[in-house]
């Protein structure tokens, strides 16, 4: 596949993950603000995390296709993890948005049902794990970019990654969401950075066809004098 094919879905896939991340982040604090009565809050967090998953499935996929040989590996690590991810976040938000909150809406369960989104149960736990495993994700996958120039897109996955003890920790012990939460900065961070980087290769491959266009009309002309 040509890499500015690449770059046209990596790009926008990226773009897309970090506002749904941020779309996200701001209705779980206005939801933790008590600002959006119980249960609409769920609605607004869970649609753009369903969302999420996949532009973070397609953005890391991308990512794999962009990096070196010698690097593949760690992001065919991190695309491996991330689809476990998808699967996790898709089985939860979607059953979430299809089945529990209308029903919550129209009173014929409480938030005691199994399927119900709260403190410890099957479905926390089942999400927990997924973000658990995204964060792996973006630990391997920045190992891919570690000796590149622009390091930003590194350090930025980095960070998302070495949250993991937090993230799923905090399922055992709430206290650790307190750094958990930095989640809300590092996601987005990382994704805007992963946009960026596909900017730049769509940036590079222009430079490199102009100047193997300046080469050829170099040699033609040379060639033409010669004649």
């Amino acid at each position: 596949m040509k890499q500015r094919n690449i770059n046209k879905i990596g790009r926008p896939a990226a773009v897309l993950a970090a506002v749904f991340a941020l779309t996200y982040s701001l209705f779980a604090i206005l939801s933790l603000l008590k600002l959006i009565p119980h249960p609409y809050e769920l609605f607004w967090q869970f649609l753009p995390s369903l969302l999420l998953a996949f532009a973070f499935v397609i953005t890391v996929v991308c990512l794999h296709y962009i990096v070196a040989e010698e690097n593949k590996i760690y992001t065919a690590i991190g695309s491996a993890f991330a689809i476990i991810y998808c699967t996790c976040a898709s089985i939860v938000y979607f059953i979430q948005l299809a089945v529990v909150v209308p029903q919550l809406l129209q009173h014929k369960i409480d938030d005691n049902h199994l399927l119900a989104f709260a403190d410890k149960s099957f479905m926390v736990a089942i999400d927990c794990i997924g973000y658990g495993v995204m964060s792996l994700s973006t630990f391997f996958s920045a190992f891919a970019f570690k000796d590149a120039k622009r390091r930003w897109l590194y350090r930025s996955l980095l960070f998302s990654g070495i949250l993991i003890p937090f993230v799923v920790g905090s399922f055992f012990i709430p206290a650790l969401m307190a750094v958990g939460a930095l989640w809300m900065i590092a996601m987005p961070m990382a994704m805007i950075n992963a946009a960026a980087w596909f900017r730049n290769s769509n940036k590079q491959i222009s430079d490199d066809n102009t100047l193997n266009d300046q080469n050829l009309e170099s040699k033609e002309l040379v060639r033409y004098e010669y004649q």
